[in-house]
């Protein structure tokens, strides 16, 4: 079966770009991606010309029925909003007519520009860096970054996808998809499904309840640029006003934004780095997070005792999300990308329970 995304060519992009934006382009590199393209393209216009500099942009091509105009202008006001809030974040570039997409001849697909933050992704460098230490300041960022949230109003955002099976409340898609999966194992059918049930018997009854605001909704550790040195994280070059973990690290694609709870977004993020980190028990990784997300935006008894089940819901969003989708675009090993290693979390943490959980993140936490 084909790949669901964008089939458009290189040089098709590259033509594109020359003719609508008028750029020489240098270099274009296809990025991995889930469900859209993406590249990053060196280029220079004709105001680098004159100084000889070279341009780096990132460019995002959807299909046209994918793209809502609503959605998009919420996206470069959460960018916006955050940038004049000291963040290094992503923002878009206007093309030479002044809009913020372009549309193709065919009507098929949308192109967006992106600014290019310079550094690395934080994945890429997980093995080569303190990771207690990156925690810590991670969840510090995470913390800042909800706070000032909090200041945009909820009524830029488009209403939520109910049929997105990464909206964490949407747990019950997963039992649809599980259901066409190829070949899943008995023992992995029964261990996603008590783990459904437990989130919605536990937490959906209680959603109500919890802190909403606008977030990000996508934060892993491939939407995080870092520039590190010696094992530690140093600012990114491209914030030189602010010092501190605002400085640290750079988010980029917002095109998941949501009106969700911040606890969503907080087992999102220890989710990714209890996938992806190595050299941290996995205990301890939320602990190390959580430490520097409390002192900045405190989370309730009530909420550290629900945080498990939707660390562990999370995971089988990666189990089941990236399989189905693998076997719909097999040429696309990106849909599985975590997959396997968020299996072996969910089943170590079954013999765990979720109390203990808790209770360990708060002894390492209080420490």
């Amino acid at each position: 079966m084909e790949t669901r995304r964008p089939d458009i060519s290189i040089s098709d992009v590259q033509h594109i770009l020359t003719e609508i934006c008028h750029w020489k382009i240098h270099k274009i590199d296809r990025l991995d991606s889930f469900e859209d393209r993406n590249f990053m393209v060196k280029y220079e216009n004709a105001e680098a010309s004159k100084s000889k500099e070279e341009l780096k942009a990132m460019v995002k091509i959807v299909h046209s029925k994918n793209f809502c105009q609503q959605k998009v202008e919420a996206e470069r006001r959460v960018m916006d909003h955050l940038k004049n809030e000291g963040f290094v974040c992503t923002s878009c570039l206007p093309f030479p007519n002044g809009k913020w997409h372009y549309h193709t001849d065919d009507g098929k697909h949308v192109f967006r520009l992106f600014s290019f933050i310079p550094g690395v992704t934080l994945k890429s460098c997980l093995h080569l860096i303190d990771n207690k230490s990156m925690l810590l300041d991670l969840g510090s960022f995470v913390g800042k970054l909800h706070r000032s949230l909090q200041k945009v109003k909820e009524s830029i955002v488009v209403e939520d996808r109910p049929t997105d099976p990464w909206i964490l409340k949407n747990s019950s898609i997963l039992r649809n998809l599980l259901k066409e999966i190829q070949g899943t194992s008995e023992e992995k059918e029964r261990l996603i499904l008590n783990t459904l049930e437990n989130f919605d018997h536990d937490v959906m009854t209680s959603f109500d309840d919890l802190p909403k605001g606008v977030t990000h909704n996508d934060i892993h550790d491939l939407n995080i640029i870092v520039n590190y040195h010696d094992g530690k994280l140093q600012s990114l070059e491209c914030n030189t006003e602010e010092n501190g973990v605002k400085a640290k690290f750079g988010l980029i694609d917002f095109n998941d934004v949501a009106v969700s709870p911040y606890l969503f977004e907080v087992a999102m993020v220890i989710r990714d780095l209890t996938v992806d980190i190595e050299d941290v028990p996995h205990l301890e990784i939320g602990a190390y997070f959580l430490t520097g997300y409390t002192e900045v935006s405190p989370i309730s008894a009530k909420e550290l005792q629900l945080l498990p089940y939707c660390i562990q819901t999370g995971l089988c969003q990666y189990i089941v999300v990236g399989e189905s989708e693998f076997q719909k675009q097999p040429d696309n090993e990106y849909t599985r990308l975590g997959a396997d290693n968020a299996w072996t979390v969910l089943q170590k943490l079954q013999h765990i329970t979720n109390s203990d959980i808790s209770k360990t993140w708060e002894r390492i936490m209080n420490s």
